[in-house]
């Protein structure tokens, strides 16, 4: 009887033993363990640069991208523009030519007194060669030796297709001044674009450490990037393309 009760007691004591063994967590069976406060903390913060990291990522690209097509589009209209002005230039050129051909035979014409033929020449002079021709004769040149040598010495001589060249130069210039400066916020953008990426890295890497330290380090260069990045990105111009 006695070997019996002894035999009954080990019975129960390993039943006891395996009903404790059963109710405590397992660390390899998805035991669960308690979340510490700072733990939670840190949780949030991760979220936090996560999607502000994302938001900035997105509207970084695309203000870059929007700077650039403001580039291309500067770049390609001063190369039009400085096209134009070498055509005007050209014409200019032509028309420079035509009215000195035209005063040389009338003033051959003149010093050979060949009054209908000079007339004849007159006549044919292009307006805005005609004012600067009048001022001329107004000065007595063939008398005057003060007077300057030809009419395309003075001030009332203006081609317009020069004066077009020119404000189409200009134009270029600006336009091409511009590109430049498109060019470098887009620069700046791209920057920051850069800035937000590692910033997402070192967030998101953070979430594979256990280690609160190891966290707390790659947390604090993603915040960071981050905050670089937005002081950045805030002192550049925003502009919808």
């Amino acid at each position: 009887m006695a070997i019996e009760e002894e035999e009954e007691e080990e019975a129960e004591d390993r039943m006891t033993e395996t009903r404790i063994d059963a109710s405590a967590p397992n660390p390899h069976h998805g035991g669960s363990t308690a979340v510490t406060p700072q733990e939670q903390r840190i949780e949030i913060l991760i979220v936090v640069v996560l999607a502000i990291a994302a938001l900035a990522t997105a509207w970084s690209s695309y203000q870059a991208s929007l700077w650039d097509g403001i580039q291309s589009s500067n770049y390609t209209q001063a190369s039009g523009s400085r096209t134009n002005a070498a055509q005007q230039r050209t014409a200019a050129n032509q028309f420079r030519l035509a009215d000195l051909s035209l005063f040389e035979s009338y003033i051959d014409a003149t010093i050979n007194d060949n009054d209908a033929v000079a007339a004849f020449y007159l006549e044919r002079f292009r307006d805005e060669f005609r004012v600067a021709f009048d001022a001329w004769i107004a000065l007595d040149p063939f008398d005057d030796p003060d007077a300057p040598d030809s009419p395309f010495a003075m001030d009332e001589y203006q081609v317009s297709q020069d004066i077009e060249a020119d404000r189409l130069e200009d134009r270029a210039d600006t336009l091409f001044a511009e590109g430049e400066e498109a060019n470098t916020i887009s620069d700046t953008y791209t920057l920051t674009t850069l800035l937000f990426a590692a910033a997402l890295f070192f967030a998101a890497i953070s979430e594979r450490f256990e280690y609160p330290r190891a966290r707390v380090v790659l947390l604090v260069m993603a915040g960071i990037g981050l905050i670089v990045g937005i002081a950045i990105a805030a002192g550049q111009p925003i502009t919808s393309g």
